[in-house]
């Protein structure tokens, strides 16, 4: 079987596939499909059409409902991303598929997409553009295989993106809130969170050879999948960016939290004897197995009761220290480094609104950058002469 391709218009292809002849007729029959972006990826839908029809797995779009299409996509490009993007692509084929599965791939059009949107206003604006999110990058590469001309949801408009101020404690807060989970069996993990800045995953997937107890320094190389909150093995994922991988100096009060956690930790070991999972975790459950993210937050959510602190999320821990460390004059190009921000841009574009003194702090800087100096007004000294302008 062949094929080629022809160019149509400014990044668009038709791609031709030559199919055996008609039996009955003799006639010749060809496969035509459009696809929009560069010959490359003309070139990729050709040797894939041909290898689809060759196998007899091949399905015309105007045949291929919403669902089925959203079917073959998942099992198709889910095993390239991070586990925790599959749980978000998984729920969202779910949605669109209860939404608009019954409608044919090839006649799905952008009010569809609008008016299933609003069949979602049980939901918050975050979870909504979510599930758009999902099905946009789903259509786009129908768009790229050749199944579709253009992306239907490019034509929808999501809910706007509103400004959330994070929520964060100040410091007599965070030390209640430590004070109060002192007793409880997660006091390092909330500790190391606030004295680190790390991401929930970041400390799940933290093991005892990735934290330097004599030089102070934790080295943060990995995270465990937060998604999967069922017992099994735990599920490793490399950081987002390279500046994901970084090294966090702690403190000499963190580190002797850590070396008490420890301790606690090998007393558990003895205890739990041959039931002991040996994954090398700083914060495990009871067996050495990895600590579930509903597990933690209900903890959390239970000191903030007891110590009368305002409940916040996990990752607003992370918030608390960066802001705790901008308010106290830290450069915020350190404070991008510990949290692990691409660029520092993301870290100024978040907290800014933390340091409402900026601009009087700058005023008053170049007050005393200028105290030196004389002050000497032209127009003043020309009134006390008489003298006007000639």
């Amino acid at each position: 079987m062949r094929g080629h391709i022809r160019k149509r218009g400014k990044d668009s292809w038709a791609v031709v596939v030559e199919l055996p002849r008609d039996p009955e007729t003799g006639k010749r029959r060809q496969k035509w499909v459009t696809v929009k972006g560069t010959k490359r990826d003309a070139e990729r839908v050709l040797a894939e059409t041909i290898t689809e029809i060759q196998r007899g797995t091949y399905v015309e779009p105007a045949c291929l409902s919403v669902a089925e299409y959203l079917a073959r996509w998942y099992d198709a490009c889910s095993a390239t991303v991070k586990l925790n993007t599959r749980a978000r692509w998984l729920r969202g084929v779910r949605v669109w598929s209860d939404l608009l599965g019954h409608v044919p791939l090839g006649r799905l059009t952008p009010l569809d997409v609008q008016y299933a949107l609003g069949r979602l206003s049980q939901l918050s604006d975050g979870s909504r553009r979510t599930y758009f999110s999902v099905l946009r990058s789903a259509l786009d590469q129908a768009v790229k295989w050749g199944l579709l001309p253009r992306n239907p949801a490019q034509g929808a408009r999501p809910p706007a993106r509103s400004s959330r101020e994070v929520q964060v404690w100040d410091e007599e807060q965070a030390g209640r809130f430590l004070e109060t989970a002192r007793s409880t069996r997660l006091y390092a993990l909330f500790y190391t969170a606030l004295a680190t800045g790390m991401r929930l995953g970041e400390l799940l997937g933290l093991t005892w050879g990735d934290v330097d107890l004599d030089a102070g320094v934790i080295q943060v190389r990995r995270s465990l999948a937060t998604c999967v909150d069922r017992a099994g093995e735990p599920h490793w994922q490399e950081p987002k960016t390279a500046a994901g991988r970084r090294r966090v100096p702690i403190g000499a009060e963190a580190l002797e939290v850590l070396r008490q956690h420890r301790r606690g930790q090998l007393e558990e070991r003895l205890r739990a004897g041959a039931g002991w999972c040996d994954y090398g975790l700083v914060f495990c459950n009871r067996r050495g197995g990895p600590l579930f993210k509903s597990n933690v937050d209900r903890a959390l959510a239970a000191c903030c009761r007891k110590a009368g602190v305002p409940r916040i999320r996990f990752h607003d821990l992370r918030h608390t220290h960066a802001t705790l460390l901008l308010r106290q004059g830290v450069h915020p190009k350190v404070v991008s480094e510990r949290l692990g921000h691409a660029s520092v841009r993301i870290t100024l574009d978040t907290y800014s609104h933390v340091l409402p003194d900026t601009q009087e702090e700058a005023v008053r800087a170049m007050e005393r950058a200028l105290a030196g100096g004389r002050v000497c007004n032209p127009l003043a000294k020309r009134a006390r002469t008489g003298r006007g302008d000639r």
